[in-house]
């Protein structure tokens, strides 16, 4: 046998079309990395840096007298500031803890097991995320509270109302908010890895649960996620803390930074020395992150991969499952149904017990109430779809080798997730409602463009945390492999990463279009006049006491929603590739 020498044409035939197809200009690289930063700056950087900026240099952006001052940092560290950030920090580090222990047994039975109904259970976890956090808080109040329906039923408990209106209700509600968030990035996780390490484990004599303790090392970049993410959302909630803490006196960083900018006079320097608190703190849970992570590789997807057998439970483990997943549902989803359902079957204002349907009927039957919800659902959409780009491109570079721009990457978008969204739009007026902007020709301020973009910037981080663990499995030799047979980079991509992504890539456009559907301090701060989304539209008819019109279109924002999930979710099975459906999803 004969092999061709270094300047043999069959040679450079053979070694051509393989130098070709891998290499990339470094100019398209370089400028596509630089259109990235660029965008982060705009849309994340500026405006954070515009609020933060204000609590040592007020006088810049016209809201004191100094060019440079400390006084507000100093103060944020005494008196009742001192006491809301602190209870926000151990708040926010037991709940994320809460969220990863309840929402990783039941990804694993979900992902690992025969158990029934595993598709409603998927679906109640994006009704939990769905909920905006005041909700389930009011619904929690009203069961409780002195007078309340627990009483009027004859349940007199005063330690139960003690114990939900105080630190252990606030904890119950913010550890029931962040399972979603665990459970999604956990189960994307689970899925998309094969069954050979289970299997490997058996084989060497290990019980089920000792198999349970060797998978959960590998999937240790989503369980990081899961508690960074907890830890921020947590950190930057505001519904619980306007709600439930506030009636139980029970003072949060976030409502001190609301009271801050909602006193006459506001001041915004004060505010801004409190989210330089909640910032900082989120280095905490980051520094863990990456000291657990620190030299190890993840990546276990290749095209050797196996597909998951479910295992069977038997009548009692199968009955405990059940048992506790439906404990969960029904202290996550019964409460605030009860207290949204009740409400809008009121008359308008309360005055009467007598049940009626003519809250909905108003809704159907007035634009001005109808018009909100579709216009959220096309925000929603949109929004969604610019953010699972940007989230798989963020995720994409923290994944590579750790160097110093990827380390600040880390950094920025988990700190873009514990500003709170009050402080994130407030930033958003400070820096594009300057005077020079309009000089130059740019009026973004009170216009649609401005709150999806906005959207988007506080979307983003959260979208590229749940898509790290996934994208974090994927070997380089997946696309490398299309690209050696000729395909372009997009088809590629296409065919040799897509396939393995798609269902997390699915999960993320929802989380997103969910998330924004019924956001509410972004929407109050930034939205175009005479154009309201629909949370809103719902707190303009509370505020002014029409309480039976606002929980009815509260209860039509999640059916529709939820519509949305359904049909998203439809489509994919319907429309998806069979290859695509089936990766990520384990046999009978």
């Amino acid at each position: 046998m004969s092999f061709a020498s270094p300047a043999d044409p069959g040679s450079a035939a053979l070694k051509g079309p393989r130098s070709r197809v891998l290499t990339t200009r470094p100019g398209i690289g370089s400028l596509l990395q630089a259109a990235f930063w660029i965008v982060l700056f705009l849309i994340i950087l500026l405006p954070c840096l515009a609020f933060l900026v204000l609590a040592v240099s007020p006088r810049l952006f016209l809201q004191g007298n100094s060019y440079f001052t400390l006084h507000y940092l100093a103060a944020a560290f005494t008196g009742q500031t001192a006491v809301a950030i602190g209870n926000s920090l151990w708040v926010s580090a037991v709940t994320a803890l809460i969220g990863v222990g309840v929402a990783f047994p039941v990804a694993w039975i979900t992902s690992r097991t025969d158990i029934p109904g595993r598709g409603l259970i998927t679906a109640g976890m994006w009704l939990v995320l769905l909920l905006p956090s005041w909700l389930p808080s009011l619904g929690w109040i009203r069961l409780v509270q002195l007078d309340g329906v627990m009483y009027r039923i004859g349940l007199n408990l005063p330690f139960v109302t003690h114990s939900i209106l105080g630190p252990f209700g606030v904890v119950l509600v913010l550890g029931i908010r962040n399972v979603p968030f665990s459970y999604l990035a956990i189960s994307t996780a689970l899925a998309g890895m094969g069954q050979e390490f289970e299997d490997a484990a058996r084989v060497h004599g290990a019980t089920r649960m000792q198999s349970i303790r060797v998978v959960a090392p590998i999937i240790a970049p989503a369980i990081w996620s899961a508690i960074a993410i907890g830890f921020a959302e947590s950190v930057s909630d505001f519904g619980v803390a306007a709600t439930l803490a506030y009636t139980s006196n029970f003072s949060l960083g976030t409502y001190q930074l609301y009271a801050a900018i909602n006193n006459f006079p506001p001041s915004f320097p004060t505010a801004a020395s409190m989210a330089w608190l909640l910032v900082a703190s989120v280095g905490v849970p980051l520094a863990l992150q990456a000291r657990a992570l620190r030299g190890r590789s993840y990546a276990v997807l290749s095209g050797r991969s196996r597909q998951v057998i479910r295992r069977h439970l038997d009548l009692r483990a199968r009955a405990a499952a059940l048992s506790l997943i439906g404990l969960f549902f029904l202290i996550a989803l019964g409460v605030p149904a009860f207290g949204a359902i009740s409400g809008s079957l009121m008359a308008d204002y309360g005055g009467s017990f007598a049940l009626s349907t003519a809250n909905y009927t108003a809704v159907l039957h007035s634009s001005v109430l109808i018009n909100p919800l579709l216009r959220s659902a096309l925000y929603g959409v949109i929004t969604a779809s610019i953010t699972v780009v940007l989230g798989y491109i963020a995720a994409r570079r923290l994944t590579q080798t750790r160097t110093r721009s990827t380390k600040v990457l880390d950094f920025l978008l988990l700190a873009a997730v514990a500003i709170p969204s009050v402080i994130f739009a407030a930033g958003y007026i400070m820096a594009y409602n300057l005077p020079f902007l309009s000089h130059i020709g740019i009026n973004l301020y009170q216009t649609v463009g401005l709150l999806i973009i906005a959207y988007s910037a506080s979307s983003l981080p959260t979208n590229a945390r749940i898509l790290v663990g996934n994208v974090s499995q994927l070997q380089a030799s997946l696309q490398d492999a299309a690209r050696v047979h000729g395909a372009k980079p997009l088809r590629a991509w296409l065919r040799g990463v897509a396939p393995l992504i798609s269902r997390p890539l699915l999960y993320a456009w929802l989380l997103t279009f969910t998330g924004v559907f019924l956001e509410l301090p972004i929407s109050q701060l930034l939205y175009a006049p005479s154009q309201p989304p629909v949370s809103v539209a719902i707190e303009d008819n509370l505020s002014n006491y029409h309480f039976g019109i606002g929980t009815a279109q509260s209860v039509f924002a999640v059916l529709l929603a939820l519509l949305v999930v359904v049909c998203v979710t439809g489509a994919y099975r319907l429309l998806a590739p069979r290859g695509w459906r089936r990766i990520g999803a384990a046999s009978a």
